[in-house]
């Protein structure tokens, strides 16, 4: 049996993540930020799913990333419906889950090149 080794796309890899971190190509983060194969933005000031709004996810619009993927923390708290409605509106899709299945999923659909980001909020 032969074994391939699937190389995630992009330059940005989460590499581990415990409760209240991410660690992304080596370096470990204890705030909000938003990652996705080719772009990393740490000055995220929101670090719960309640605080977003359509003006703090615009950044992320203006990407077009084909998914989003929200983590949440340690359990699930979906946004405002106005905000999951503003990513349908805008033809990019979005889940909301918790910072371990957030960090997991985003890995999973990076290695298949999918065009992803993931907005991991950290409250410290």
């Amino acid at each position: 049996m032969h074994f391939t080794e699937d190389k995630p796309a992009g330059n940005y890899i989460i590499n581990e993540y415990s409760k209240n971190s991410v660690t992304i190509n080596r370096h470990c983060y204890k705030s909000s930020l938003y990652i996705s194969p080719n772009t990393l933005i740490e000055s995220i000031q929101h670090t719960t799913s309640p605080q977003l709004d359509r003006d703090a996810v615009q950044f992320i619009i203006d990407l077009k990333p084909e998914i989003v993927i929200l983590g949440c923390g340690e359990s699930l708290q979906f946004p405002d419906a106005s905000v999951v409605a503003y990513f349908a509106q805008c033809n990019i899709g979005f889940e909301a889950m918790d910072h371990a299945a957030a960090c997991r999923t985003y890995s999973v659909l990076s290695s298949e090149q999918r065009d992803v980001g993931a907005l991991l909020l950290l409250n410290n």
